[in-house]
């Protein structure tokens, strides 16, 4: 039964990923309406979480960033569907990177490499990127990109996701559980391994440390393997330049990170991740129960 709702999922977002990018768009502004005005998706997160991170903010700034990052949000979920049928070479038109002599002295000859980024939009393009060197003058191929990802728990929902991010056979995707013996078998190829560890940690490893004005758990499983491994550790902002265009900087975090101070990785990534975010309040996912 899962593999036949599977076929029917992937069969309808084929056929809408077929529409061009504008049509998209009008369907991006329909959406909006229909999850901030009709439905009022999580809107008392949203709104709690904005006014608890930006305690200076008016309500009425606080609706506006509201308003932006539901734009952002519906943009996001169609320009995700509509890659799916594009070319790599169509989709890099509309990303890119700077900064990447930071990734290519961290990557070196063939090291391993942790990147960490937080949910900032639209980070599901960057799985499907044309020649990394050629374009981006990255000194890397498609193959050394493993993207982490948590496992979720609808197997539907699992396979249509697996089969988002792997269609173009751009990247690798690597389950959350599994990263640690991913990277130890494949040690000597080299890689660079996407992690989003800005979700709330559960029951996994974690810290508590100020993020956006709040006691907040962080996740701090990146560094943790990163200091078993004596791994280089790099942090990735995307930014939306206009729509349907954004830009992924690399900064690095530190060299060898078994040489930093316990807390170290963790709390720069932390202050990073908040640098971006405050340069772009609309520019993250507000409607993640992030605080708990």
């Amino acid at each position: 039964m899962d593999k036949i709702l599977y076929w029917l999922v992937m069969t309808v977002f084929t056929l809408l990923s077929w529409l061009p990018l504008r049509v998209h768009y009008l369907i991006s502004d329909l959406l909006y309406i229909l999850l901030y005005k009709i439905l009022r998706y999580r809107y008392d997160v949203v709104i709690t979480n904005i006014s608890r991170s930006f305690p200076e903010m008016n309500y009425k700034g606080v609706k506006r960033v509201a308003k932006d990052f539901y734009h952002s949000l519906c943009d996001m979920i169609v320009e995700t569907v509509w890659a799916y049928t594009r070319s790599s070479k169509k989709i890099g038109r509309h990303v890119d990177f700077s900064r990447c002599d930071t990734l290519n002295e961290a990557y070196g000859e063939g090291r391993n490499v942790i990147v960490v980024m937080g949910h900032q939009p639209n980070w599901e393009l960057y799985t499907a990127l044309p020649h990394l060197e050629r374009r981006y003058g990255l000194k890397m191929d498609n193959r050394q990109f493993h993207f982490i990802y948590k496992k979720m728990s609808s197997r539907v929902a699992d396979m249509v996701i697996r089969r988002l991010r792997q269609k173009h056979n751009s990247c690798s995707v690597v389950e959350k559980e599994q990263i640690a013996r991913h990277l130890l078998r494949n040690r000597s190829e080299g890689g660079v391994y996407f992690l989003i560890a800005d979700q709330y940690p559960g029951k996994g490893a974690s810290v508590e440390m100020d993020f956006l004005h709040q006691p907040t758990i962080v996740f701090n499983g990146a560094e943790e393997l990163a200091r078993k491994l004596s791994l280089p550790v790099v942090f990735v902002s995307v930014e939306r330049k206009k729509r349907g265009h954004y830009n992924a900087e690399f900064t690095k975090i530190c060299d060898d990170a078994s040489k930093c101070e316990e807390g170290f990785v963790t709390g720069e990534y932390i202050r990073l991740l908040e640098d971006s975010i405050n340069k772009n309040r609309s520019n993250w996912l507000w409607s993640h129960r992030r605080w708990k």
